[in-house]
């Protein structure tokens, strides 16, 4: 069984290390994606089941959503059969609460439509990017997950957990394998071989969201002929990937100094 960051905890101060994790994971994630919700309005509606007055009900139901499955990727780490894409659909429908039925946009399948984003290259001109085209979504998903149930039978360092959680991440938004929530789903699916190793999860901070992002659209824009990706290991281990890994180290932070806090009351309690 997996040795969870928080196992050596009395109850009452595992709950509420949980809880400050869930809502700053939570608040930064969502945030990421354009979420005007801060971390006390996120913390307000996850405690107390209420909305915040003059804000999107659609904020509201990414915070719930998120939220949730945050629960499911913790059940994930007890799971007794490798993780499949059924898991990874599940946790999709959690993470889009707003499912508007349509055949272009499915929720809890693979995108069915070529998606695409735009980026300001290194001559300053903006210019399109196109994702792995939709025919190659399952046989690439299929390798990734391969790859992450991998990470669950190696013992990880942090070192090698920081390694894992940065190719796992990059991979994952290179396929893009959604039509929506990629960076969502990346974030909450890399943590799982963190967690695996009994640390606490990697919490990207909204603050630093253009370094972050400027990371991704580097890193992608070294792939030759992305749309037409059908292999992992045509993905390039670069500089690029290395400047990553390296940022994922530093977003520890935003866990490691609320666990050390719950470490301290623990102390204090066993002192007293």
């Amino acid at each position: 069984m997996t040795v969870k960051f928080y196992d050596h905890l009395d109850a009452d101060i595992k709950a509420i290390l949980l809880t400050q994790i869930r809502n700053a994971w939570t608040h930064h994630s969502t945030s990421l994606e354009g979420n005007s919700l801060t971390l006390g309005e996120t913390d307000f509606i996850l405690q107390e089941g209420l909305t915040i007055q003059g804000k999107p009900l659609k904020d509201h139901n990414e915070v719930y959503g998120h939220a949730k499955a945050i629960e499911r990727i913790y059940g994930l780490l007890n799971a007794t059969e490798a993780i499949d894409k059924q898991d990874l659909f599940q946790l999709h429908e959690t993470v889009l609460t707003e499912r508007i039925m349509d055949i272009d946009q499915p929720v809890g399948q693979w995108k069915t439509q070529s998606n695409y984003t735009s980026y300001v290259d290194d001559d300053n001109r903006q210019v399109w990017r196109e994702y792995p085209a939709p025919r190659h979504i399952d046989g690439l998903m299929t390798q990734w997950l391969e790859c992450l149930n991998g990470c669950f039978s190696s013992n990880l360092d942090p070192q090698t957990a920081a390694e894992a959680y940065a190719d796992l991440h990059l991979s994952f938004v290179t396929i893009h394998p959604f039509f929506d929530g990629n960076g969502r789903m990346a974030r909450l699916l890399a943590n799982l071989p963190v967690l695996n190793a009994g640390l606490p999860p990697i919490v990207v901070p909204q603050e630093d969201r253009y370094r972050y992002k400027r990371c991704l659209s580097n890193y992608q824009s070294t792939v030759e002929n992305l749309p037409d990706l059908h292999n992992l290991s045509q993905l390039p281990d670069n500089p690029q990937k290395q400047h990553f890994t390296g940022v994922c180290q530093s977003y520890w932070a935003q866990t490691t100094v609320l666990l050390d806090q719950a470490n301290a009351m623990q102390k204090k309690r066993l002192s007293a």
